[in-house]
Order: C-alpha cells, then structure tokens, then sequence
C-alpha cells in the first residue's frame, strides 16, 4: 500500500504516522531549575502574607480608631394598615447595615445581639441612634472580616512550616 492509497480523498486527511518516543539510557538529572523555581515561588508567597498580615494590623487600628464596635444587628417592624383602620405591626426583621440608606420615621427599631452566655438580648433603638449605631455595627463586620482573613493566613503559614520541618527533617536523613 503506497502513501497515495492511504490518502482519503473523501475527508481530505492523510494517516499520520506514528512516532515512538525515544528513551534515554541514562538516569534523568534532578531539575535543579524547578526546584529553586518552587523555592523562590514559596518565598514570593509567604512575603506576600506577611504583608497582608501587617495590612491587616493596620487596618485594623484604623477601624478601632474610628469609633465604637458594635458586635450587634438592628432590627425593624413596620406597620400594615388593618380592614379596621387601625396599623398591625409586622414581624421584626433584621436590617443590612450596609445598605441602609434611610429610616422610615414610623417604623420601630431595636438593636439585638448576645450576651456572654449566649442569650439574645433586645432593646429599643431611638431613630436618633440608628446611624451610630449602624456604624458601630459595620466597623464590627469590617473586623470581623479582617480577622477571619488573618486567621486563614495563619492557618497557611502553619501548614507550610509544618511541611517545611517535615522536608528538612526527611532530607537531614
């Protein structure tokens, strides 16, 4: 069978053919580029979280200089009119501090939270107190936020100087 016979005209495509791999018969040299390669990306990595560490301390500084912390929510009820006249008051719901924009005048609110035990806690909360309030509350989320992300570098910081001593341990041998 000729190169010409094994052309399909039909599909206009030719058998390709087939290459084996060529394998040495000496030992693979240890990528000694990858290995520092690795190295200097674990470095880049674990500088990268220090810095966001140190990010995160000053940031936080800077939020607990800003005023109150509030670990807290607010709440809301408004009013429905009723077939005899009179308002129904709706069921409190919790209030996005972030997205809070206005106060309606004749809704009721209350600040909630827990206490050491665990238990909720209410009180009512004035319309004249609901933007401090509201902040104190956000710079509680900030926090919050900041360290949920700094334990989670911690977390990362351990796993890889747990494996590091490991390594070390394993090549001293």
């Amino acid at each position: 069978m000729s190169i010409s016979e094994d052309f399909d005209a039909d599909s206009n495509t030719q058998l390709a053919a087939v290459q084996v791999p060529r394998f040495s018969h000496f030992r693979q040299d240890a990528n000694i580029g990858l290995a520092a390669h690795m190295l200097q990306e674990m470095y880049r990595m674990v500088t990268q979280w220090q810095q966001e560490l140190q990010e995160i301390e000053q940031h936080s500084l800077e939020i607990t200089a800003s005023g109150p912390v509030l670990a807290a929510w607010l709440e809301t009820q408004t009013f429905k009119p009723g077939t005899t006249g009179k308002s129904i008051p709706t069921p409190y719901q919790p209030i996005d501090p972030i997205s809070l924009t206005t106060i309606n005048p004749l809704a009721n609110y209350r600040l909630c939270g827990l206490d050491e035990d665990g238990k909720l806690w209410t009180r009512p909360c004035s319309t004249a107190e609901i933007w401090n309030v509201r902040s104190a509350i956000v710079r509680y989320q900030q926090l919050k936020n900041l360290t949920d992300r700094q334990s989670k570098i911690e977390l990362y910081i351990r796993q890889i100087l747990e494996d590091l001593v490991h390594l070390r341990l394993k090549l001293e041998d």
